[in-house]
């Protein structure tokens, strides 16, 4: 602990490629914050000179991967040498406020069985766009309404103590791009007896922005997918965030709505007896209540056509992310036990 502030000392942790405006204006952030902290910059051999002269010139502990490696082995890099007890690790496409870094410090210190802390998105994405937006006020509502004691991790603006991280092994390396590295080292966080804390009221803003086409593919191919694989390898964890039963509920009756819709456009017998729409409605009103918290923050924050344009959206999620659970589910096969956990830190 720190003699003046009876806090523990804080290293921050930002992995960087390329991305200069985005770079800036997070470091930018990062100086005007009340904690005192250790800032170490993680390059993870960025080709934008523009912004290898930012993070040189941050005054920030500077580090150079040689090749790229992903997020996970780079914050692996800046964690092997920070000297803080707390790691905070900060996306270089986020910007905090200047009280984040202490709210995340004080939420450990004030519970001191906690191992690891994070916070969320807020409601007022930076980027334009019906997709930026709808992604970014997504994630918002997930960790706002998120269960206090988490069972997963979230490593865009999170902290963990130091000595627990080495414990579990830090970040596991086979995760080469980003995906769920925050996630895995969660679920093995928790498997290790410690507690994880969301607190929603820790918030920061997000400046990536998201595509129509390059949103499905990576909520396919970074997320669900090996989400998937990790709760079978490892049945019993991860059932919070957007893992709730009636999130898996709003699914099936989603893809029951899609079929419904077919089989009443394919059949006259059934159109005649059911009209068209009537059971596509009648499926989609449990999903509308379901997730009548997360519409009214579109239509609060974006208006009314944004709300469709983001319920459209949503569905389409549960309709992707369905299927790329049951094509897991069909052909991955539980790994054992002793092959699921991370190397050593990096």
């Amino acid at each position: 602990m720190s003699a003046e502030t009876d806090l523990p000392t804080l290293s921050v942790i930002v992995p960087m490629f390329n991305a200069p405006e985005q770079l800036a204006r997070c470091l930018a952030a990062l100086a005007t914050s009340t904690a005192a902290h250790e800032l170490i910059v993680v390059d993870d051999a960025s080709t934008d000179a523009r912004a290898v002269e930012l993070a040189r010139a941050s005054g920030a502990r500077y580090l150079r991967l040689e090749q790229n490696s992903g997020p996970g082995i780079a914050r692996n890099a800046g964690a092997k040498v920070a000297a803080g007890e707390l790691l905070a690790f900060i996306d270089s496409d986020v910007v905090v406020e200047p009280t984040t870094l202490a709210q995340l410090q004080r939420a450990l210190a004030e519970d001191r069985e906690a191992a690891a802390v994070f916070g969320s998105y807020d409601d007022q994405p930076a980027t334009p766009g019906v997709v930026t937006q709808y992604r970014n006020l997504l994630h918002h509502y997930v960790h706002q309404t998120g269960p206090r004691e988490a069972t997963t991790f979230w490593a865009g603006c999170g902290a963990i103590r130091k000595r627990v991280f080495e414990r579990v092994g830090g970040f596991d390396p086979v995760y080469r791009r980003p995906s769920i590295e925050d996630i895995e080292l969660g679920m093995r966080i928790r498997a290790a007896g410690e507690r994880v804390l969301l607190r929603p009221e820790i918030q920061c803003k997000h400046l990536k922005h998201w595509r129509f086409f390059n949103m499905i593919t990576v909520d396919v191919t970074r997320r669900a997918i090996p989400w998937t694989e990790l709760l079978i390898d490892r049945p019993g964890t991860g059932r919070d965030l957007n893992l709730a039963v009636s999130q898996k509920l709003c699914v099936v009756l989603v893809f029951l709505s899609v079929l419904a819709v077919i089989a009443c456009s394919a059949a006259p017998t059934l159109r005649a007896a059911y009209a068209p729409l009537w059971m596509p409605l009648a499926l989609s009103m449990p999903v509308i209540w379901i997730n009548r918290g997360l519409y009214a923050l579109f239509l609060r924050r974006k208006g009314c056509l944004f709300a469709i344009q983001g319920i459209c959206l949503h569905w389409l999620y549960f309709v992707y992310s369905g299927l790329a659970y049951l094509w897991v589910k069909v052909t991955h096969r539980a790994k054992p036990p002793a092959t699921s956990t991370a190397g050593s830190v990096r």
